[in-house]
């Protein structure tokens, strides 16, 4: 990146491999393989996720004249689509104004260059993905314009969220690293460096439903949800090992960013709701940089969302028939009926009548392909952790793992008769119930499956806290 009057790159090393934390002059601002390219050279500097600030200089009229970027916006005429889009200081989390091959797509949220920033903008470029599969982008990045430079240089700020226009700085310095656990290492445990490197980049996640996906920017994030529900747990259980101080540190900032860019989306109406496999992952990641923030406020806004905010809340409930944790997202008794009669309608419906777990075939589909594993490695954090089970509240996904762990699929005692419509079954020939067969299946596997999860598991969950005090 071309600085000014020789000055030092904001955010690198010096000789001695320490941080320097300065504030520089930039004419351009490069990462991630895109190119802001400004009209003069504003101050400048670097967040403590790495991301960058600018900041308008006097007689700039209070702005940032942002003059080209690429790769550029362009019109594909063959596709008919828009590509390589910016939108500033994202506010819709049912539109955006990336790429127009991805649902919800809103020409109007997209801004043209040249672009005067205006001090609390965030600019939120995105790289299309061309001869795309599932998500539409390739790569998105985040400039954000600042009305001073902020304390040390950026270098122990939080980037404030792209979303909204409220512009919060947190610090680093009070992070509450000292709340995690420290327990001996694992056998060929993830590095610390690799999984900074996973959520260094801005998690591009304010879109509501299943459509979502197809904005997560595949340099930047997974697209689907089972996914990034096992990354997060991994991660948090890797924070919870050994390991050295800087880069534990360094994760539990990268973890922090996210949370912080998802509360503010969350203000905004974005919400997780029980889905498949595609929404789960985010309440853990709330919860953690809530507790890391040692910020009451963020921690209220967890706890205090209604029912349909979270996937792990509502894909999980207590089953009037059985009494215990079953799989089943909400769904009316018709619904579940066609689908187990014709295949059709939602595969992932709970049981009407709480007696077994719901979905398409118990222990199958969505139970054992994209949530099982997660819920399971989500569970174990919590557990190893007590103190997030005060900001995560509910307790129904611990009760769960540790039942799928032990047990498998439950389909057993149930009265009503398979594709019967609600019928009872009074014929127990050939086992009483829908799913006689599947009682016990699957147990402790599933896709989106992680070693080091199951290894956690194994070393530490007899170990773990099984009460949380809260205040």
């Amino acid at each position: 990146m071309p600085l000014a009057n020789g000055a030092q790159r904001p955010g690198s090393a010096d000789a001695s491999g320490k941080r320097v934390a300065l504030v520089s002059s930039c004419s351009k601002v490069q990462q991630r393989g895109v190119t802001f390219t400004l009209d003069r050279a504003y101050p400048c500097g670097q967040f403590a996720n790495g991301d960058y600030w600018v900041t308008p200089t006097t007689g700039s009229l209070d702005k940032v004249k942002v003059v080209s970027i690429t790769p550029a916006y362009f019109y594909d005429s063959k596709a008919r689509a828009h590509r390589n889009g910016l939108e500033v200081n994202p506010s819709r989390v049912d539109r955006h104004g990336f790429d127009s091959d991805a649902t919800n797509f809103d020409a109007t949220l997209m801004r043209a260059v040249p672009y005067s920033a205006a001090p609390n903008e965030s600019l939120v470029k995105a790289v299309s993905l061309l001869g795309h599969d599932k998500t539409n982008l390739d790569t998105a990045v985040v400039l954000t314009v600042l009305s001073a430079a902020p304390p040390d240089g950026g270098s122990t700020v939080f980037r404030p969220p792209y979303f909204g226009r409220n512009k919060p700085l947190y610090s680093t310095n009070g992070l509450r690293v000292d709340r995690l656990p420290t327990l001996p290492g694992l056998p060929d445990m993830p590095t610390l460096g690799e999984l900074s490197a996973r959520f260094a980049p801005v998690q591009l996640d304010h879109q509501r439903y299943w459509s979502a996906d197809q904005i997560h920017p595949k340099q930047n994030m997974p697209d689907y949800g089972a996914v990034i529900a096992m990354d997060t747990a991994v991660a948090s259980l890797r924070l919870m090992l050994e390991g050295d101080p800087a880069e534990r540190r360094q994760l539990a900032i990268h973890l922090t960013q996210y949370g912080i860019d998802l509360d503010a989306a969350m203000q905004g109406g974005l919400h997780f709701n029980a889905d498949g496999g595609h929404r789960h992952g985010r309440k853990l990641v709330l919860s953690l940089a809530a507790l890391m923030l040692d910020n009451p406020t963020m921690a209220a806004r967890v706890r205090d969302f209604q029912l349909g905010t979270y996937q792990e809340d509502d894909q999980l409930h207590v089953g009037a028939g059985s009494g215990l944790v079953l799989f089943g997202s909400p769904c009316s008794a018709a619904d579940y009926w066609e689908n187990q009669i014709t295949g059709n309608n939602s595969r992932d419906c709970r049981d009407p009548y709480g007696y077994i777990d719901g979905g398409q075939q118990p222990g199958d589909y969505y139970q054992w392909c994209c949530t099982a594993k997660a819920y399971k490695a989500t569970a174990l954090a919590l557990r190893l952790m007590p103190a997030l089970r005060c900001i995560w509240t509910d307790d129904r996904i611990l009760r769960y793992a540790d039942r799928w762990v032990a047990h498998g699929a439950w389909t057993q005692p149930d009265p009503y008769q398979p594709r019967g419509n609600g019928s009872l079954d009074s014929n127990p020939a050939d086992g009483t119930g829908r799913w006689p067969d599947a009682h016990g299946a699957a147990r402790d596997d599933g896709a989106y499956a992680n070693d080091f999860a199951d290894a956690m598991w194994t070393a530490y969950r007899s170990q773990a806290n099984n009460v949380s005090s809260c205040p």
